[in-house]
């Protein structure tokens, strides 16, 4: 049973080996570079949010990928902060469980169990039953983990080959999604993550 922690504390990394008692991957970021060398198929990846929300795109296209080698793959989200953001975001990965990293050990072993035996918790996961995430495109947590850069919207354009109008209305559709009146207070709700 192959599992995967991507977690960019060391000190999450150990507590989450010692309270499953199985060989783990412990990663500070997605590398396909590692799985592919090391011949990995992991049947659970458990992964936290990462520090800089501009690197989420690299944890979609890890999952993406691990999905094709194993449509069976599991994937639970262990996560800091459960903001209306962070939460869209999250469920563009379409995981098997979101859990808040306060949550109790019992819970946490649990919902892992649970996944590593390939059975889908009822609840889905604490944070992931209370409510639905608003849906975000692709487009727009592109232009989200761009503007976390601090790039110039004429930059971003220009990087992602679109015209500024593009990325305006992508911001615009974002900050409706989450009830945000101007940019300056989407820019304030990135900051916090």
């Amino acid at each position: 049973m192959d599992i995967i922690y991507i977690d960019h504390s060391p000190l999450c990394q150990l507590g989450m080996k010692a309270l499953l008692a199985q060989d783990m991957i412990c990663l500070s970021r997605p590398s396909m570079s590692l799985l592919f060398t090391e011949g990995i198929s992991p049947n659970l990846v458990i992964m936290s949010f990462p520090e800089q929300i501009y690197l989420f795109e690299e944890y979609l296209l890890f999952l993406e990928r691990l999905r094709r080698c194993n449509p069976k793959i599991k994937t639970f989200f262990f996560i800091e902060k459960a903001s209306p953001l962070i939460l869209a975001l999250i469920a563009r990965a379409r995981p098997d469980a979101i859990l808040n990293k306060k949550e109790k050990t019992n819970v946490v072993l649990e919902m892992c169990m649970l996944l590593i035996n390939q059975e889908r918790p009822t609840t889905n996961g604490h944070l992931w039953g209370t409510q639905q995430p608003k849906i975000i495109t692709p487009g727009e947590i592109t232009v989200l983990c761009e503007i976390a850069r601090s790039t110039s919207i004429e930059t971003i354009a220009r990087q992602l080959q679109l015209h500024p109008k593009t990325i305006y209305s992508h911001l615009n559709n974002a900050s409706k999604k989450f009830g945000i009146r101007n940019r300056v207070e989407l820019l304030k709700m990135i900051a916090m993550l």
